[in-house]
């Protein structure tokens, strides 16, 4: 499938739910997939795979808690916070089951999702996802989280892009990495911190809980993510049942936004192999 020529994402209107989420869809088959997107960023980052996919799927994407346009209501968030998040609003608007495709802290959510309401979920593909950090590797992000809390400024944002877009040095990669700094300039340093505190310590709750995932899950990852590694996505596989796990020579943490052509062909064939062995 080639990628579509649609209009920009930002040019595409927001819809909110009655609790202040923002989403938006596109296309109207009625398969559906849903995409999560990870700390600092907002539902934009998803559009290269809105490109590809609204022909034949419909596509929701949404921000979540205190990102891109959506409200942050309360302090001391939780994981159960965020899916419940998502599961309000795909009960208001009526989507009953879809896959769910989730990068990062969205990885997180997404997986916690599919545990908790296992009847929604279709397919269930994380990307660049962490798994059973080390104690120095936990301890270093938890750092960052509560520097952002005291400094109400999100710190360090050259050196996060250098570590997201390892070796991407050409025009267009440059384009797409100012849009993701902008991104994270814009995000309120109070919900960054909640949710990057909360991806420092989130991943270890899946630990003995991957057993229980019934959709078929596809982890995805980048051979030069440093922190959400290849041995993270293959031990989390030991642990779910009907599983895979891929990693994508060359590319970092935000292969999904910067390197479309190579991610979105092995999310469709994930996605048409599940549906021909379900069908």
């Amino acid at each position: 499938m080639k990628d579509l020529e649609v209009s920009n994402y930002s040019d595409t209107p927001s819809f909110f739910d009655k609790d202040g989420t923002a989403y938006k869809t596109f296309g109207d088959a009625p398969a559906t997939l849903i995409f999560i997107h990870g700390v600092g960023m907002c539902g934009e980052i998803w559009q290269p795979q809105v490109e590809h996919f609204s022909k034949d799927y419909c596509v929701i994407t949404y921000d979540f808690l205190g990102h891109g346009q959506s409200l942050l209501k309360k302090d001391k968030l939780s994981l159960e916070d965020y899916v419940n998040q998502l599961n309000n609003l795909v009960n208001e608007i009526g989507v009953s089951s879809f896959s769910l495709i989730g990068h990062s802290m969205g990885a997180l959510i997404a997986v916690a999702f599919a545990l908790r309401h296992p009847k929604k979920v279709d397919t269930l593909i994380p990307i660049n996802i962490v798994f059973k950090r080390t104690k120095k590797a936990q301890d270093s992000v938890i750092m960052r989280a509560k520097d952002v809390f005291q400094s109400q400024q999100i710190p360090n944002i050259s050196q996060t892009l250098e570590r997201w877009f390892k070796n991407k040095t050409s025009p267009y990669d440059l384009l797409k990495i100012d849009n993701v700094r902008s991104w994270l300039k814009n995000t309120s340093p109070k919900a960054y911190a909640e949710a990057y505190y909360l991806f420092a310590t989130s991943d270890r709750v899946f630990v003995n809980n991957l057993s229980n995932l019934q959709p078929p899950v596809l982890y995805l990852t980048g051979s030069e993510d440093p922190n959400s590694t290849s041995l993270m996505s293959e031990q989390m596989v030991q642990e779910t049942p009907n599983s895979s796990s891929k990693s994508i020579e060359g590319e970092a943490h935000m292969m999904a936004y910067i390197s479309a052509k190579k991610v979105n062909p092995i999310i469709e064939n994930f996605l048409n192999n599940t549906k021909n062995t379900t069908t």
